[in-house]
């Protein structure tokens, strides 16, 4: 079975275990969704499409989908879209230079391209049929964005992701959290996600921003109705925190 198999059937599989519910309900920071959609070509694909399967009931909020998808400016993902579609180019650009996939490889390597993990696909496949390396790119790229637009068909149901839309200002922990949290979107996503807290028992904040979020979490347990902050690092080990 493929890999790109293997993908698909994971992404059926994180729909259906949203219908049989959990115990521990997840609050999903942006840089969850981000990293579910573009799984492969993303810094936190794997631990986010980790959590995002796990079985319990997932939630956001529309403050956190816009900053994702936008309302109508397309958000970071249609930046991060662009991105990958330019790298993309790149690749081609490459080979059309009589390059070969392993050249290729290293020139993305050396750029920190984020379809790294997708050329080396497209070297693996290559090993055995060099000269196929601008057909195998293409047929990579095609698979890449079909698994992106299912990803995002299971993003958008509702049933696997809940949006909540907050009303109250919670003006008092607001300034509790702006004295210490630098960056303003991130006490949004804080108020966002006590919001829901204080509605559903439990509620476990996924998140990748260590900086900001996890490093305040006592803070924010003490300001919050969360029963949890959790960072996307740990699933692995403790990855250290990104820059």
């Amino acid at each position: 079975m493929s890999i790109w198999q293997c993908a698909s059937l994971a992404i059926s599989r994180a729909a259906s275990l949203r219908q049989g519910g959990g115990n521990l309900p997840y609050f999903l920071d942006s840089n969850v969704l981000i990293g579910y959609y573009f799984h492969a070509a993303d810094t936190w694909g794997t631990e986010a499409a980790d959590v995002f399967e796990d079985p319990e009931p997932n939630h956001s909020s529309t403050g956190v989908w816009a900053e994702c998808f936008g309302d109508g400016t397309g958000g970071r993902c249609r930046t991060i879209q662009q991105n990958l579609v330019r790298e993309f180019r790149r690749a081609v650009a490459h080979l059309k230079r009589d390059g070969s996939a392993d050249t290729l490889l290293a020139e993305a390597e050396a750029g920190e391209w984020k379809i790294v993990p997708l050329l080396r696909h497209v070297a693996e496949l290559c090993r055995e049929q060099p000269a196929a390396a601008h057909k195998k790119l293409l047929a990579v790229k095609e698979w890449y964005e079909e698994l992106c637009q299912q990803r995002r068909s299971v993003l958008d149901d509702r049933e696997t992701l809940a949006l909540h839309a907050r009303t109250e200002p919670y003006r008092e922990i607001w300034n509790r959290f702006s004295a210490v949290i630098e960056d303003y979107d991130d006490c949004e996503v804080l108020l966002d996600a006590h919001d829901v807290a204080a509605t559903i028992d439990g509620m476990v904040l996924y998140t990748g921003d260590y900086r900001h979020i996890v490093a305040n979490r006592e803070l924010i347990l003490s300001e919050t109705r969360l029963h949890d902050v959790r960072y996307l690092g740990d699933r692995t080990g403790g990855r250290p925190p990104a820059a």
